[in-house]
């Protein structure tokens, strides 16, 4: 991996320094082999119904070692959008998104809601877990959900819980 190469420490050391610590993310934990998820904690399952909570989360790498709350997901896209956590000529690179015609950008991607509000974020998979963040793009407001299963059942879902958050409300 690019981060252990160039600072000699793993993926989960560097992140913990630079992000997990000052952000004070005390939610957020990398868990290695342990299969346990720390409490309180939600179930995961299958789209056959079998729980699938314990697992080792190592199987996804970097993409899925991490473990974290809903609140610590809402804090850590408030710093980066709110500009904590890069220089802003870093932040305008996560933000561009010409080299993938316009879809997404470095570990972010636009959504244009039915309202003609863009929001940013980013989704996660992992057995039996869907977690979708997404934010204004000055970082001021976040919404992360989780849907605790691999089928999602209805496809019009997210783009609904978004425009219900994002979208001005009209009488």
């Amino acid at each position: 991996m690019v981060v252990q190469q160039v600072t000699g420490h793993s993926y989960a050391v560097e992140a913990e320094r630079r992000i997990v610590t000052p952000l004070r993310l005390t939610g957020t934990s990398f868990p290695g082999a342990r299969t346990a998820l720390p409490d309180p904690h939600g179930r995961a399952y299958a789209a056959d119904g079998t729980d699938v909570t314990e697992l080792d989360p190592r199987v996804a790498g970097a993409a899925g070692e991490l473990v974290t709350t809903l609140a610590d997901l809402d804090r850590f896209y408030a710093a980066l959008l709110g500009g904590e956590l890069l220089p802003a000529h870093g932040l305008r690179e996560m933000l561009d998104t010409r080299t993938a015609h316009g879809s997404y950008g470095m570990g972010l991607y636009p959504v244009k809601l039915p309202c003609g509000t863009t929001v940013w974020g980013h989704n996660g998979r992992i057995s039996g877990s869907y977690v979708r963040t997404a934010a204004t793009v000055d970082g001021r407001r976040v919404l992360t959900f989780r849907v605790n299963t691999d089928g999602v059942s209805e496809p019009g879902l997210e783009p609904a819980v978004l425009a219900a958050e994002f979208c001005p409300r009209t009488s």
